[in-house]
């Protein structure tokens, strides 16, 4: 089955309209939730988890966020069929049938998760990245990274794995996926807590998975 939705962008965020309201696209997410604990994806109705994520309410990831959340559309849905995520026309395909001249992009597991991981090149090296679009900005475990590029101003952050974030430089990283050359936003990732779940901060987090840096 194949179905196609409206995409757009909110503060850095993707999200599409599902028939329990507005769902943030997580593929940092193992698992899904709504407020109702129902999730309406490709026709079918699911059961997930209910009223938050990582302890944090919808409410709460929606102040976050700046923007209305009534669920949370994770990997465990997201991981059951073919994505063809098409930005430039503001639509999202699921579904195995991709369109012709499309190409899917393999990929493997985070450790203990269903979190897709891809080999790309960052700055011209080569790296190992978790995709997650749940989040606003991209981070880097070593300065190699963005060593030669010029530093931008900082953001502000929020992680419900890692808490607040604050970073004091940020670079625009050129980096190149399946022939791709495209560009991201990226902080340093932070090596002290910042009041998440994890007890661990991101940095020393993402290098025990040998994890080089985190792309949205």
């Amino acid at each position: 089955m194949v179905c196609t939705y409206k995409l757009y962008l909110l503060n850095r965020h993707l999200f599409v309209d599902l028939p329990e309201g507005r769902a943030l696209i997580d593929t940092g997410a193992p698992f899904s939730s709504s407020t109702s604990g129902r999730l309406t994806w490709q026709n079918q109705n699911h059961g997930v988890n209910k009223g938050g994520y990582m302890g944090f309410t919808f409410d709460k990831l929606s102040a976050e966020i700046g923007a209305q959340v009534d669920a949370l559309l994770g990997m465990d849905l997201l991981a059951q069929t073919t994505l063809l995520f098409d930005v430039a026309h503001r639509t999202l395909t699921a579904g195995d049938e991709m369109p012709a001249g499309f190409k899917a992009q393999p990929y493997e597991l985070a450790p203990m998760s269903d979190i897709p991981l891809f080999h790309v090149t960052l700055n011209g090296h080569p790296a190992r990245v978790l995709w997650d679009t749940g989040a606003q900005f991209g981070y880097v475990t070593d300065r190699k990274f963005v060593t030669g590029l010029k530093p931008q101003a900082g953001f502000k952050d929020f992680s419900p794995m890692f808490g607040d974030m604050e970073i004091p430089q940020s670079y625009v990283l050129p980096f190149t996926l399946a022939g791709h050359d495209l560009l991201e936003q990226v902080g340093e990732a932070p090596s002290t807590p910042g009041g998440g779940v994890s007890p661990v901060p991101m940095s020393p987090f993402l290098r025990a998975l040998d994890i080089d840096a985190i792309i949205v």
